[in-house]
């Protein structure tokens, strides 16, 4: 209960020491000056949508990202799967199973 009250307290002191130079206008704040592009939304937007389509066609060798695989069973036969090795309990549960 001490270090609680202790720890608002000392939290509340820090406010209030703080609170005169922010009222004064002593703390200082960089403004950043404001950004123009040189290209519309538009523009960006179309790019945007180029760079994802190629990123999605061209995997690059040295990633780690691995290409999209085609399935061979529908999504119903996996449910099925899933389903089927949940009632033959060859599914993990709790915590020490990972």
């Amino acid at each position: 209960m001490n270090r609680q009250i202790f720890a608002t307290a000392l939290i509340a002191a820090a406010a209030f020491a703080s609170a005169p130079s922010f009222a004064e206008g002593l703390a200082e704040y960089q403004q950043t000056p404001a950004s123009v592009s040189q290209r519309s939304s538009a523009e960006v937007r179309q790019e945007a949508i180029v760079a994802a389509r190629q990123a999605a066609v061209a995997v690059d060798a040295k990633s780690k990202v691995q290409p999209q695989v085609k399935s061979a069973l529908t999504r119903t036969e996996v449910r099925q799967a899933a389903i089927d090795a949940n009632r033959a309990g060859q599914l993990p549960r709790g915590e020490l199973s990972f």
